[in-house]
């Protein structure tokens, strides 16, 4: 996709606003890429939530992950798309922020922090869409 190349800094400062609960496109060494509700940290490492299932913690424990997140326009356009990978390892009650910053998108987890992966992620590319300038009517 042609656009505008977005740093590691800049692809972090993105995923933080306006909230830090955000859904993402993961895949978990290689495996087929699933839909799920995250947290971003300060540093930009990433909390993937399971709530009271433990199955993902053992699947996914210390392999390499990738995540993709896409913003979109109340119109549905395409604002940018940020794409990561990391490390997974099994989350702490240490890795979870206290108090936990508000969040629409895991407030439908029950229970969300009860098991999860922490992936460290060692890279962020992102881009945004050039939007041409319209023409001048002759």
């Amino acid at each position: 996709m042609d656009g505008l190349e977005l740093t590691h800094g800049e692809c972090v400062r993105l995923l933080r606003s306006p909230e830090r609960g955000r859904e993402a496109i993961v895949a978990f060494d290689g495996r087929t890429p699933v839909p799920r509700a995250c947290l971003l940290l300060d540093a930009g490492d990433v909390l993937i939530p399971t709530g009271p299932d433990s199955g993902l913690v053992r699947v996914a424990a210390l392999r390499p992950v990738s995540l993709e997140f896409t913003d979109r326009d109340k119109d549905g356009r395409l604002r940018w798309t940020v794409r990561g990978i990391g490390l997974a390892r099994p989350m702490t009650g240490l890795d979870v922020p206290h108090p936990l910053p508000r969040s629409t998108v895991l407030a439908a987890v029950p229970d969300a922090f009860r098991n999860g992966v922490r992936v460290v992620v060692a890279r962020y590319r992102g881009n945004r869409p050039v939007i041409p300038a319209p023409r001048a009517e002759e």
